[in-house]
């Protein structure tokens, strides 16, 4: 009876799947399926973290050039006009520094360029738009304070050379009306000894510790120099030629202080100019 029953276990039929065992076949499909879920799940957990970390990324980069083209630009540009427009002059001079906006977000927005930001954008000309204009001004920031060095060097260097011929002059005027004094029995008549004499009150009144170069040159060069020029004072008076001579010089140091502080100013305005520009392009950016 055993015998019998395990010969008939034996070769019983067993169900196939292609010629593999239901449980086999069912077992291998189950372990594929696992592994192929796998896959799609993993792959849809990474396709969420980027759109999340696409969408955190894309927010701050918002914020921060929103803040570029709205705030930072606009009052730089606003900065260098105020510049060019009311601050430099031949009295104020060329402060030690240019206008600036003290901010990082020019090196903020840099660091954000990626493969992974590059998607936020609708085309990659708009991106590659936008990039190029935050490296523009970053080089631009650079360009302008190596400019303002150079001028402020020249500047400070004219300025000293005036001041010299200004102290040399206003000693010579002091020393002509102490020679009329000693030399000219009527010098309180005489026209040029009344003007000399009133120019060095004027001067100490009006000029000294004052920024007032304008008002010096128009006001106490000037009239002295038509002066000596007209009464031939440069010619026969042995101080009066002194005059003339420095007076030429410091008319000189005026002329190249006035020449570059037009070139200054003028150097501002193209760049206020080009801040326009910047502007225009950010804000035909759409980043959204």
């Amino acid at each position: 009876m055993i015998h019998s029953d395990l010969h008939n276990h034996l070769n019983q039929e067993t169900d196939t799947i292609l010629g593999v065992s239901n449980d086999t076949f069912f077992t291998v499909v189950f372990t594929v399926l696992i592994f192929v879920l796998g896959i799609i799940i993993d792959r849809i957990l990474k396709r969420n973290n980027e759109k999340s970390e696409l969408k955190k990324i894309k927010v701050y980069f918002n914020n921060q050039f929103d803040d570029l083209k709205k705030n930072i630009v606009p009052e730089l540009r606003n900065g260098y006009k105020k510049f060019y427009q009311e601050t430099i002059s031949l009295d104020n001079g060329v402060p030690t520094t240019a206008p600036k906006i003290l901010t990082n977000t020019y090196d903020r927005l840099s660091n954000l360029e990626s493969p992974l930001l590059f998607k936020a954008f609708k085309n990659s000309s708009e991106f590659n738009t936008a990039f190029s204009q935050i490296d523009f001004l970053k080089n631009l920031m650079v360009v302008v304070d190596n400019y303002h060095s150079v001028v402020v060097k020249r500047s400070e260097t004219l300025k000293s050379i005036f001041a010299e011929l200004d102290k040399k002059y206003m000693d010579k005027v002091v020393e002509y009306t102490e020679y009329e004094k000693n030399h000219n029995s009527d010098f309180r008549e005489d026209s040029t000894f009344q003007l000399l004499d009133s120019k060095v009150k004027y001067y100490h009144e009006n000029i000294t510790g004052k920024r007032a170069l304008t008002d010096y040159y128009k006001n106490v060069i000037r009239p002295i120099q038509k002066q000596i020029v007209s009464t031939n004072l440069f010619r026969t008076h042995p101080i009066g030629k002194q005059l003339s001579i420095i007076g030429r010089d410091i008319t000189h140091q005026y002329n190249h202080l006035r020449i570059l502080y037009v070139e200054v100013r003028s150097q501002y305005r193209y760049f206020t100019q080009v801040l326009n520009q910047t502007i225009s392009k950010l804000e035909s950016l759409n980043t959204e």
